[in-house]
């Protein structure tokens, strides 16, 4: 079996990732999008302060900020067969070369799920009823981009 076949089988309907709610992230994209270079700055700034720091020298940062990026605009318009493709492209000779270690794709997660939440909620161009709908789905694709991240490790493993 090739790996893009293992990495297809994630189905973002799996975690409650339904159309409607694809496309209100996609419809308040263009909001969020503006914000994404300064959240990944400060994700690494962030991750320079864990026990992840070390592995993040100034060079890899520079290669890995502009892929986070567009990692995260494939997320926000729901470009799910792009996104595996990035994670194949991408993630996966990361994984393979040891630089990222497993646990810090849940770190990811847990950090720009929160962030994209603080967004939502500072952002005067959201109305506030969609914002607790638009958080939740944001945290569902924090956890699907951790699913993807997760089925890479385990390719990473097989191969």
């Amino acid at each position: 079996m090739a790996t893009a076949d293992v990495m297809l089988d994630v189905d973002p309907r799996e975690l409650r990732l339904d159309a409607r709610e694809l496309d209100v992230v996609r419809s308040f994209a263009p909001v969020l999008e503006p914000r994404l270079g300064e959240m990944v700055d400060a994700y690494y700034a962030h991750l320079a302060s864990t026990r992840y720091g070390s592995l993040m020298t100034a060079d890899r940062i520079e290669i890995a900020k502009p892929i986070r990026i567009a990692h995260w605009r494939l997320l926000l318009t729901a470009n799910f067969e792009a996104l595996q493709r990035n994670y194949e492209t991408n993630y996966r000779p990361r994984v393979l070369d040891g630089i990222f270690p497993p646990s810090v794709f849940l770190h990811a997660a847990n950090w720009f799920a929160a962030e994209f939440g603080r967004v939502v909620d500072r952002s005067a161009d959201i109305p506030k009823a969609l914002k607790s709908e638009l958080r939740t789905t944001l945290t569902r694709l924090a956890f699907y981009d951790l699913a993807l991240a997760s089925k890479l490790c385990e390719v990473a493993w097989i191969d």
